[in-house]
């Protein structure tokens, strides 16, 4: 018999294999995730490289946000994925993710970054 509770427990181990469309479904997400979270760090390296002659070490203010909130974005939405999947095994509700808020703040915040650096370099042309 699958066991319920634990940490330690393979998904395959918990509760009952839900229908595969909604597993697909699951991992298209998971994977819309990974592609934001290499889109962001990619951004972030692209912004080290272009920025760097221009800005001195202010580049950075972009490009390692970036490029943590890439990280960041990836491994939360393995999380989420993982309990998704659980939550579907056990018949239980699949909670809201704090995920779309994280990413939708650190955008903001590049952009404003982004922004500052744009107003910075036009004023010393």
């Amino acid at each position: 018999m699958a066991r319920l509770q634990g940490d330690d427990e393979r998904l395959d181990e918990v509760g009952d294999a839900p229908d595969p469309r909604y597993t697909f479904a699951n991992e298209r997400t998971f994977l819309a995730w990974s592609r934001t979270a290499l889109a962001l760090i990619g951004g972030g390296l692209v912004a080290a490289q272009v920025l760097h002659g221009r800005f001195g070490g202010w580049h950075l203010l972009v490009a390692l946000p970036a490029i943590a909130l890439g990280g960041l974005v990836g491994f939360a939405g393995y999380l989420r994925w993982h309990a998704n999947e659980r939550a579907m095994r056990l018949r239980q509700p699949v909670e809201p993710s704090p995920l779309t808020r994280m990413l939708t703040a650190g955008i903001a915040v590049l952009a404003v970054l982004s922004a500052v650096l744009v107003v910075i370099a036009a004023a010393t042309r």
